[in-house]
């Protein structure tokens, strides 16, 4: 029996506009609560090595979630761009399968603190950049397009003007694929419940919107895109659902952890309740069985 039988397909329907900056800012950072986070883009995670060190936890869980590092038909393509590549372990790993590919990741950070110690495969190329003002890429450039976990990384008018973008750059018969998660739990309690009463708040003053997630095929469809296909992983959360229900509970306790700093200090929440709600969340997961949604989503152009 496979680690995730919970699967289901749906289709449904979106959305704002949105302009790119005209320029980019000098990248900035600031620490809050001993947390490097960016302060020049709407990026809600720290960028710093224990948010590094969560991200290759989290490729894992997900590439064992998948059964792979993606589920779009793809064959033999010549080039690969990931989005948001973050620790680049994606592409590292994309690298092996294809030889012939030239894979390339596109990040806003100018590196990862493990790039200086993990050697890159001769056919991977980072490039430095900001998804917000437009890919660096010729059109039609890309057989593969992939991008992954950016729900708190784009606001939400953004997400039709970063499509357009992917599909701009992948070739015609090419495939863009997106990953993602949006705020949807099945068998809530009440501590789930006061986490996501917090991140509705924090998306109102933000400008991100997690459901937006469970509307990609629309996004997709809307960007001149065939063969849409959606396919919504309900996932057990909590060691209730076996190892992988362990795996992903210590993914989402990581995550509720490093929004720790911009939840307390944009909803001016006290660390005392923080902590104390965060602390009783797994046992909540598994007296309540909870599900928690991920979103696999691909298109050919």
């Amino acid at each position: 029996m496979p680690l995730f039988p919970f699967l289901r397909r749906r289709h449904r329907g979106i959305i704002p506009t949105f302009e790119p900056p005209s320029s980019s800012a000098t990248p900035t950072a600031t620490v809050i609560g001993e947390r490097r986070f960016r302060v020049d883009v709407p990026y809600l995670f720290p960028k710093d090595m224990p948010e590094y060190d969560r991200l290759t936890f989290q490729h894992y869980f997900l590439k064992t979630l998948l059964g792979g590092n993606y589920v779009a038909p793809i064959d033999s393509p010549r080039r690969i761009l990931d989005v948001g590549c973050g620790t680049g372990i994606w592409g590292r790993e994309m690298a092996q399968p294809f030889p012939g590919a030239q894979v390339v990741g596109f990040d806003i950070e100018p590196h990862t603190p493990v790039s200086h110690v993990i050697e890159m495969p001769s056919n991977c190329l980072f490039v430095q950049g900001n998804i917000l003002q437009g890919l660096p890429f010729s059109d039609h450039d890309f057989d593969f397009t992939h991008q992954r976990l950016m729900v708190a990384a784009l606001p939400a008018r953004a997400w039709p003007y970063v499509v357009s973008e992917l599909v701009r750059v992948t070739r015609p018969g090419g495939w863009i694929e997106l990953v993602e998660a949006a705020d949807t739990f099945e068998h809530m309690g009440p501590m789930t419940r006061k986490f996501m009463e917090w991140w509705h708040n924090l998306e109102s003053k933000t400008g991100f919107d997690a459901s937006l997630m469970t509307r990609l095929p629309t996004l997709l469809t809307k960007a001149g895109l065939s063969q849409v296909k959606e396919s919504i992983l309900q996932v057990p959360l909590g060691a209730w659902g076996g190892r992988g229900g362990e795996l992903l509970a210590k993914d989402l306790h990581a995550i509720f952890t490093n929004l720790k700093p911009v939840y307390c200090t944009q909803l001016k929440l006290s660390e005392k309740e923080f902590d104390h709600t965060l602390q009783k969340l797994p046992q909540e997961w598994d007296t309540r069985h909870t599900y928690f949604h991920f979103y696999i989503t691909y298109g050919q152009k």
